[in-house]
């Protein structure tokens, strides 16, 4: 049975995140933690690798609540994988995909605040992906993927400012689309190899959803002890166009081009460096990349 939350969390608040989002809805947060008698400490983010810096420093124990988006708590998670400390999230970026798939409504913040209160933790896996020379490596929680959408993830981070979050992303994809090409790559799964070829992309998924809108592994579930690796093809341009409402809606995998394998660890082989990203969190290019699964390594509030 869950246990109601009776210890004032800790909360990190990106003040960024949804283009000012989080920042607005932090009263109401307080004010819900102060009706419980439950006053938060907070804490505000500054720069990129703050949130996790942050989250370290707090007790071994603690529950760790996130006004933000995917990267912020792309940052709190690998602070808190493999340790006592409870994952909260209070969605307030703008693509949402954890919360997404755990459950959490996006646009209700009363209700995702209802999930902490009632205290309900379940335990989800997590990836981590090295790549290149780089021994060290990196928590993801829902997507890790090489290809078109790492190019549009980085596409984004250099958009202009102005361009609301969904614009951003459709103006990106725009503009790689005029510049793309399918680049070989080798994808070995669990030590087996299972493609070979021009790819568009790899994306290798903990959750079902990236990029707020699309479903690239529908049925990819938090707790399966299992990858989903959706491995797309040689489209061009415009297959490319033509696939992606159809991704939007999760219905790509019948598609002749694409294939979706599932595993514990991925290994990929380009034939020339590609960048990656981690829920829209940018990596390097490089022409290896390795991510493994490693499961239920995660608490985190869960209606």
């Amino acid at each position: 049975m869950p246990t109601p939350v009776q210890r004032a969390p800790y909360l990190i608040v990106n003040p960024v995140a949804g283009r000012g989002r989080a920042r607005a809805r932090l009263p109401e947060v307080e004010r819900f933690f102060e009706d419980l008698g439950l006053p938060l400490e907070v804490f505000t983010t500054l720069a990129p690798g703050h949130a996790r810096r942050l989250t370290r420093a707090l007790p071994p124990d603690a529950s760790v609540l996130v006004l933000g988006g995917d990267g912020t708590l792309h940052e709190v998670a690998g602070a808190c994988v493999g340790t006592g400390r409870t994952l909260g999230v209070l969605p307030a970026g703008s693509g949402d995909d954890f919360a997404f798939a755990l459950g959490i409504p996006r646009h209700d913040l009363g209700a995702a605040l209802e999930v902490v209160r009632r205290g309900r933790v379940r335990a989800v896996d997590t990836g981590v992906v090295t790549s290149g020379e780089r021994a060290e490596g990196e928590v993801f929680l829902n997507a890790f993927g090489v290809g078109f959408d790492a190019d549009v993830a980085h596409g984004v981070a250099r958009a202009p400012r102005p361009l609301r979050e969904r614009s951003a992303y459709l103006y990106t994809i725009v503009a790689t689309l005029s510049r793309l090409r399918a680049q070989p790559v080798e994808v070995v799964l669990d030590a087996r190899p299972v493609f070979a070829g021009p790819a568009l992309l790899v994306s290798s998924h903990n959750g079902p959803r990236t990029g707020g809108s699309f479903l690239f592994a529908p049925e990819a579930k938090l707790d399966d002890g299992l990858l989903d690796v959706v491995v797309a093809g040689a489209f061009g341009r415009a297959g490319t166009l033509a696939v992606l409402p159809r991704v939007m809606r999760g219905a790509h995998l019948g598609h002749p081009k694409v294939k979706v394998f599932r595993g514990r660890t991925v290994d990929l082989r380009w034939a020339a460096p590609r960048p990656g990203h981690m829920e829209g969190e940018l990596l390097e290019p490089s022409r290896t990349f390795r991510a493994e699964l490693v499961p239920r390594s995660l608490r985190v509030f869960a209606p």
